[in-house]
């Protein structure tokens, strides 16, 4: 009754003599309480539907056959009056519906609505003819309304829906031509639900006339008059696009949209159920590959993403091909495979199947018109009932495949025991690294930069120092692959970033106008944490540090694995108007371009190419090369690595700006760079 309650006209239910409904508005108007019973020659008087005069002039009479008993429901419109508290003859006209809801029993559905309110409001509603036809016609929903499964009554929306017209569905059984077999058990769960809760909702099919089965959701709510239940008030909504639209979204959350194949939430997804399945039965073996691209990167970087992206179609159709349908092929992002072999019986299988795929993806492919050759690493795990955790059993082929790597790209590794000593090392060093950070065993040193000139100090190269509790340091290079690897080198920079924030912030306080500058080398995965630009922003407003005081230096390596975002990286932090380096340059001799496209302030040359510039020959031809492009474009250098006299003055001749290395200092504590500071240089 849901629909008649939210009507904006007075609705009105008769049974034999008496109104046993009337809907919200028209209470308000007659104050009466919900579920009142009053006769119908209480409300109202003149030609009204439910009663016929006696003769001229005399009280009307109540008449429950006027409209014919054979008929199974008939409408017609009229005029009336309707006596409320204030007006005992106030004029209305509408519209009725009589419903045969059994053999005996009729109701009869009354709307009204008052013509000289709705003039003063400026509303013309036109003839009443069918005006509840309408309102129900105007529904979004298909409605029916049935008594047990028997149709009385249908909307056009419900035509519309099912292809069922007026005539083919009014007292048929609903049963019969709307449920599929299949569905026979959910109008008795719908009716028990409606009994214990007053109403019921489901998403479930129904059919059309045709036989097609159309995807829909269901309300229904008993229609209860005096206490008693008369009939049901069902709808039916159109929910196939939605369907659709959350299949569609629920496919794309789990596979990868390059390729197609699962991602690797739905293969571990998979891997945890057939684990799952393994412990229940212990002979149901299963085994991992991952397997990865080699030398990928190189295809990105000499034909371009595009190039990259095809190949990677190519090669994930390939994959797919030489694997079972019940076996799951998973992109990870990049390069990188991963597929699940269910019910394998031993090693040897396994092994066959990566040496057949090796064999298909060294096939040459026509990429964009470019005929490429590629290999694969493999590495392959075997779920065993100590694995408690999918990413257990990925790790292990993880490690399997970067065993292949080391052994000379193009092979297959299985994992074995011997892997567990590299993998229980790994753990510990990342544990170590996790500790240190939590217990702040992390320093922050600073080496002097000078201008080569002057002598004078320009500002001071950031450098990361792990002190141990019991005071002894741990090498850079036997921690930082490993926070790399595992993800840590993005905590253990913004702890790097923190401090000095925190020095700068100090120093200003020293000397706000000549301050020194402070360069941070920025990690490959901390250059690519989308959180970084957010980072510094919070950082620098925090310590209310000028931007310009800080430097960020990325290595050649950064920019070369992907130009395009890197420049989008470097204009973001230019925006910020943070000072920009590129360092190491010349240890990958990267292509000059960088110096053109990117928004940088300064280059460090790499120590390599310093090193050997007193010995004759062709390094001091390059360096000076570096140096006259530097000053075309305005973009200071900087000598790293400075450790002999011959060096300094070699690179005064070539012109070079800026400076550092252990011939002026190495790397000191906060406390002695801030002596150098209040020195101010260093005495040529």
């Amino acid at each position: 009754m849901s629909l008649l309650e939210a009507l904006p006209c007075y609705v009105f239910v008769q049974r034999g003599s008496n109104v046993v409904y009337a809907n919200r508005v028209a209470r308000e108007i007659l104050h009466l309480e919900e579920g009142a019973i009053l006769p119908v020659d209480d409300l109202f008087s003149g030609q009204f539907p439910g009663f016929v005069y006696a003769h001229p002039g005399s009280a009307p009479r109540v008449s429950g056959n006027v409209f014919g008993s054979g008929n199974q429901a008939y409408s017609s419109d009229f005029n009336c009056q309707m006596r409320t508290p204030l007006n005992p003859a106030v004029p209305v006209r509408g519209s009725f519906r009589m419903l045969r809801v059994e053999p005996e029993t009729e109701l009869l559905i009354v709307a009204l609505r008052n013509p000289e309110q709705d003039a003063g409001r400026g509303l013309d509603h036109g003839s009443p003819s069918n005006f509840l036809e309408h309102l129900l016609n105007a529904a979004p929903e298909a409605i029916m309304i049935t008594r047990g499964s028997k149709i009385l009554h249908i909307n056009r929306e419900f035509e519309s829906l099912f292809g069922f017209n007026a005539d083919e569905a009014l007292g048929r059984n609903s049963y019969d031509i709307l449920i599929p077999q299949t569905r026979r058990h959910e109008f008795d769960m719908l009716e028990h639900t409606m009994q214990l809760h007053g109403r019921a909702s489901m998403d479930t099919v129904r059919m059309h006339k045709s036989g097609e089965l159309i995807d829909v959701s269901i309300l229904a709510a008993p229609i209860n008059m005096s206490g008693v239940e008369v009939g049901n008030f069902v709808s039916y909504r159109d929910i196939r696009e939605k369907k659709q639209t959350n299949a569609r979204l629920q496919h794309d959350a789990m596979h990868d949209s390059l390729t197609g194949l699962a991602n690797r939430a739905l293969f571990l997804d998979r891997l945890q159920l057939t684990m799952a399945r393994q412990q229940r039965h212990s002979q149901l073996n299963f085994a991992v590959m991952f397997l990865d691209l080699d030398r990928f990167k190189a295809v990105n970087d000499n034909l371009g993403h595009a190039c990259g992206d095809d190949l990677l179609v190519h090669m994930a159709a390939r994959l797919r091909a030489c694997f079972r349908p019940e076996d799951t092929v998973a992109r990870f992002g990049g390069d990188e495979f991963a597929i699940l072999i269910e019910d394998v019986t031993n090693i040897s299988d396994v092994t066959k199947i990566a040496e057949r795929a090796q064999h298909d993806i060294r096939l040459p492919v026509d990429v964009s018109g470019h005929e490429v050759f590629i290999t694969a690493s493999i590495g392959i795990a075997f779920g065993t009932l100590d694995h408690t955790s999918p990413e257990q059993v990925l790790r292990d082929a993880d490690y399997a495949m970067y065993q292949a790597k080391s052994n000379g790209h193009a092979r297959h590794e299985v994992f074995d025991g011997s892997m567990h000593v590299h993998v229980a090392a790994q753990m510990r060093k990342e544990q170590d690294l996790k500790t240190a950070l939590e217990k702040k065993e992390f320093e922050v040193w600073y080496q002097p930069i000078y201008r080569l000139k002057t002598g004078e100090i320009e500002g001071f190269e950031a450098l990361l120092r792990w002190r141990r509790a019991d005071g002894e340091f741990v090498p850079l290079q036997d921690f930082l692959p490993t926070a790399e690897e595992t993800g840590l080198v993005v905590p253990i920079g913004l702890f790097v970033l923190e401090q000095v924030c925190r020095q700068l912030s100090r120093w200003a306080e020293i000397s706000p106008n000549a301050g020194p500058t402070i360069d941070v080398n920025l990690s490959l995965r901390q250059f690519r944490d989308p959180d970084l630009v957010r980072r510094l922003t919070e950082l620098l407003a925090k310590w209310k540090v000028l931007p310009g005081r800080l430097r960020l230096e990325v290595t050649e390596a950064a920019v070369n694995q992907d130009p395009e975002g890197a420049l989008a990286i470097f204009q973001a932090m230019a925006d910020l108007k943070i000072s920009l380096a590129l360092d190491n340059f010349g240890a990958g001799l990267a292509s000059m371009n960088h110096f053109i496209r990117l928004p940088i302030d300064l280059v460090k040359v790499d120590r390599r190419l310093i090193a050997y510039l007193a010995i004759p020959g062709k390094q001091g031809a390059i360096l000076q090369t570096i140096f006259d492009l530097g000053r075309m474009l305005q973009v200071r250098m900087l000598a790293e690595g400075i450790e002999r006299k011959e060096q300094l003055e070699a690179l005064l001749a070539l012109g070079c700006d800026l400076g550092q290395g252990h011939l002026f200092s190495p790397p000191v504590t906060q406390e002695k760079a801030q002596v150098l500071l209040q020195d101010g240089r260093w005495r040529l």
